[in-house]
């Protein structure tokens, strides 16, 4: 117990510790006055955790209560004083260190009560926020009012308006796929990537930002990634090079991500799909860094101007979209049976790589599939896949995506093609 209590202080300690010297660092020049530093801050924590040591001796939250008032009495003077005395000190005495020493109390109190990580977590978070004022400054005097408005919106359709529709699929007997939830959940991966990727354009620039989205995109949803991206070519054409690099960076991410699910959940299955898998996407990505390299030649100032993100028809319209397809493809594999599981894989494919995948991975475990008929059918839900998006980015995207994105499917889908044919 004694050395619990001793680990609980000096997690306190180190907290204020680590905080207090980026407070410290943040006043590069010593001329200046500022209310706390490396010192002040480590004791801060310390005496948060000492008030929380004092409170569950006394079995009474009073001791940790008053010492807060105290010191929140005490920063209040101190603030007060500093706003007196010169036009400088008023710009060291941001409320920003003066919330940061009662953040550092309250973290000290939560690492004795036992909430170590959670503790720490919270340091990292406002070690963050203190560390990168200026990107953050920055971010915010280009965030605009309609860009506040699209924050709102997407937290309506996400937090609010999908968390009451039904999950129960609806459709004829034996083609029960068409779920509310589901389909209002692809909606929001849309208008969720679509709004992130604006955020990264808005933070770093079109280039990294579309690259940086790409991976993503790739990682949660390749399909909606290039939905996304596609429609927002329509509303900014000049962006269309580097919305294009996105989409192929997100397709080439899909085909990792899927060898990833497939020797995870069947390791037998990494030998058959390694070719498969892992070298269609070494063109797309060649082709991707080609793109990013021609864009920075062509636009080389190429930062301002990316309109706002939020527009709930065109998602509500890929949704529809997308639950035809669902509909389409789970119908051909009902209708064909499983004697028809590579022709079921490649029109599967087309709406949904996870679900496919998961469902074939299903029956190899289960024996019901050998591995050898597994990998071919995953690797051909992967080509139709690619097919799907690239048709779908010819068609909702600007003349200029389209001209651009012909090849990267052409030279993904051929070597896809090719792999499957030789090796699988």
């Amino acid at each position: 117990m004694e050395f619990s209590s001793f680990y609980r202080l000096a997690c306190a300690l180190a907290i204020g510790l680590i905080i207090g010297l980026q407070r410290e660092g943040a006043f590069k020049n010593q001329a200046d006055v500022h209310p706390a530093g490396i010192r002040t801050f480590s004791i801060t924590g310390l005496l948060g955790a000492i008030a929380a040591l004092l409170s569950m001796q006394m079995g009474t939250a009073v001791p940790f209560i008053g010492v807060l008032v105290v010191l929140g009495l005490i920063l209040a003077v101190s603030h007060a004083t500093f706003l007196r005395k010169s036009e400088e000190s008023i710009l060291a005495a941001g409320l920003t260190t003066t919330v940061a020493m009662l953040a550092v109390f309250l973290m000290g109190g939560l690492c004795y009560y036992g909430k170590i990580l959670e503790s720490v977590a919270t340091a990292i978070a406002v070690l963050g926020l203190l560390t990168l004022k200026d990107p953050l400054h920055s971010f915010a005097h280009r965030v605009s009012r309609e860009d506040i408005v699209a924050t709102l919106k997407f937290a309506l359709i996400s937090a609010v308006i999908l968390p009451i529709l039904p999950k129960t699929a609806y459709g004829p007997p034996g083609l029960e796929v068409i779920s509310p939830y589901k389909i209002w959940l692809f909606v929001c991966f849309i208008s969720g990537i679509s709004f992130i990727g604006y955020v990264l354009i808005k933070w770093i620039g079109p280039g990294k930002g579309i690259g940086l989205t790409g991976l993503f995109g790739g990682l949660a949803s390749s399909t909606a990634l290039t939905l996304s991206l596609s429609g927002r070519s329509k509303d900014n054409p000049e962006f269309s090079g580097s919305l294009t690099t996105g989409i192929v960076i997100a397709w080439s991410v899909m085909y990792l991500r899927v060898y990833l699910i497939c020797i995870l959940f069947v390791p037998a299955t990494a030998k058959g799909l390694a070719l498969a898998l892992l070298i269609p996407p070494i063109p797309g990505l060649i082709y991707a860094y080609f793109l990013h390299r021609r864009n920075q030649l062509l636009h080389p100032t190429q930062n301002e101007n990316f309109t706002n993100p939020f527009n709930l028809l065109p998602s509500i319209k890929f949704g529809f979209i997308f639950a035809v397809v669902l509909f389409v493809a789970n119908a051909t594999q009902k209708y064909f049976g499983s004697d028809a599981l590579l022709l079921s894989s490649f029109i599967t494919g087309l709406a949904d790589m996870d679900a496919i995948t998961l469902s074939v991975l299903d029956m190899t475990k289960s024996n019901t599939v050998l591995v050898s008929a597994a990998c071919k059918a995953i690797a051909l839900a992967a080509l139709a896949n690619t097919l799907c998006k690239g048709v779908l980015a010819c068609v909702i995207g600007d003349k200029n995506m389209r001209r651009a994105i012909l090849p990267a499917m052409g030279i993904i889908a051929v070597a896809s093609f090719l792999m499957i044919l030789l090796f699988v």
